[in-house]
């Protein structure tokens, strides 16, 4: 499948808001307004992460599993795991020197509950945050990684089960409308915003957003955004929800995900003026390396935080370090960990087919 240029640079500025999210409490006096509140609201580029995973990996897998096959629902789930399995193992193994350090180093010489083992165990098993817990710990964004793994789960048994659904216009956007009013009325009554209650909401969360990333998928190949029309339309009623979250009293909730999506579906449209300006080499090759960024930037924060914020260390200085830094080892964690670590699974699967496949064995796109 032919990549999306302009969807990788969404991720990878994505995944950066994220980033500043949480080290916005270091960003030095004076920054603008503007700026404060935009990092401010950075939990919710987990929700346009959601709904992006949801539509390329429809893209990517949907037509190959309209009939259920256990040979190619075993491999797609390999694939995934092999996508996201090798960094998240090796940063939780990294996280092991975080309670070391607290343990022997720090002033309090304690190690506190973030670093419960049980938590541990269940990272490594990616059902840490299925509603076993009532707190999110160790590598704090990894909560998502293990939502994530519960959609792949589901995508290989639902998709054939929602395949006549998936060819008719008008069903395609009544679910995703009925999805939208769900997770609406689930948010409301559980915390108010969507970057509340993680441990209780962030599992339906997921399921919910990566489904209306399936469904606009599908919209997408009935209805394609080509033309100034479509995706101009949808342009600018993602900027119109965007607008009314920012300037009216109006919940995350009501808007955002309707807006993500919208701005998904105006980015498929290659001749968008927005998706050519997201079609740079340097917001790529982020987009390319988002994922290495997600999971390392609060192991950086941490460190940055034991190691160099004092009372008289500069703000800028911080900052810098922590931007610096991580950036720094997205790029070698993707090219050490992360690629190797797919390629490794999708070669094994090369050289061994499944049996009960009916796809080829080739494997997929990321």
């Amino acid at each position: 499948m032919r990549p999306i240029h302009a969807l990788t640079s969404l991720r990878g500025v994505a995944a950066w808001w994220v980033v500043l999210y949480h080290f916005r409490e270091f960003f030095p006096a004076g920054t603008p307004w503007a700026i404060q509140a935009f990092t401010a609201k950075g939990y919710l580029a987990v929700d346009l992460f959601f709904e992006l995973s949801g539509f390329v990996i429809a893209l990517n897998y949907a037509s190959r599993m309209e009939t259920f096959r256990l040979g190619d629902s075993i491999r797609f789930l390999l694939l995934r795991l092999a996508r996201i399995y090798p960094l998240h193992l090796f940063m939780m193994l990294v996280f092991l020197a975080n309670p070391i350090a607290l343990k022997f180093f720090s002033t309090q010489g304690t190690i506190d509950h973030r670093y419960d083992p049980a938590y541990y165990v269940m990272s490594l098993f990616l059902v840490q945050n299925w509603g076993l817990t009532d707190d999110i710990r160790w590598n704090i964004p990894a909560w998502s990684i293990s939502t994530e793994w519960a959609s792949y789960l589901v995508f290989p048994i639902l998709t054939p089960l929602l395949v006549p659904a998936y060819r008719r216009r008008i069903l395609v956007v009544g679910g995703a409308i009925l999805l939208l009013v769900l997770l609406a009325v689930l948010t409301a009554a559980n915390g108010g915003e969507l970057g509340g209650e993680i441990p209780r909401l962030g599992l339906m969360r997921c399921l919910i957003e990566f489904q209306t990333g399936v469904l606009l998928c599908h919209f997408t190949t009935l209805c394609p955004a080509r033309g100034p029309w479509r995706s101009g339309i949808a342009a600018g009623l993602a900027l119109a929800l965007f607008a009314a979250y920012a300037l009216l009293p109006v919940p995350d909730y009501a808007v955002m995900p309707a807006g993500f999506l919208c701005l998904i579906y105006a980015l498929t449209d290659e001749n968008n003026p927005l998706a050519r300006a997201l079609r740079v080499p340097v917001l790529e090759w982020l987009g390319d390396i988002s994922y290495s960024t997600y999971l390392v930037h609060y192991f950086v924060k941490d460190w940055v935080k034991f190691l160099i914020v004092g009372p008289d260390t500069p703000v800028l200085a911080i900052l810098g370090t922590y931007v610096l830094v991580t950036g720094a080892l997205s790029v070698v964690l993707y090219r050490l960990i992360e690629r190797p670590g797919q390629q490794a699974v999708q070669t094994l699967l090369r050289s061994r087919p499944l049996p009960g496949s009916g796809a080829s064995t080739q494997p997929g796109p990321r």
